[in-house]
């Protein structure tokens, strides 16, 4: 084998980092969509009309999920430069 076979080298460290950014972002963005969606069960009913800002707890949680992508996105994006 040659050593400048693709198999046999290193990870670079700052892959790993973007590696782990990545997939950090996804489980946040995985847990407050699966959270929001939990509250909208009959699980949950009572936790998402629970009154937050004047409007229904699970109704703002339903609202945020846009916001929340687009921000995550964005942190994905500035954190790969």
């Amino acid at each position: 084998m040659s050593t400048s076979d693709p198999a046999n080298q290193p990870v670079p460290a700052s892959m790993g980092h973007k590696v782990l950014v990545s997939f950090g972002l996804f489980a946040v963005f995985f847990v407050f969509y699966v959270g929001a969606a939990l509250l909208q069960t009959p699980l949950g009913k009572d936790v998402a009309m629970t009154r937050v800002f004047g409007m229904p707890f699970g109704l703002l949680m339903s609202l945020a999920i846009f916001p929340v992508s687009w921000f995550l996105i964005v942190l994905w994006f500035w954190k790969a430069r």
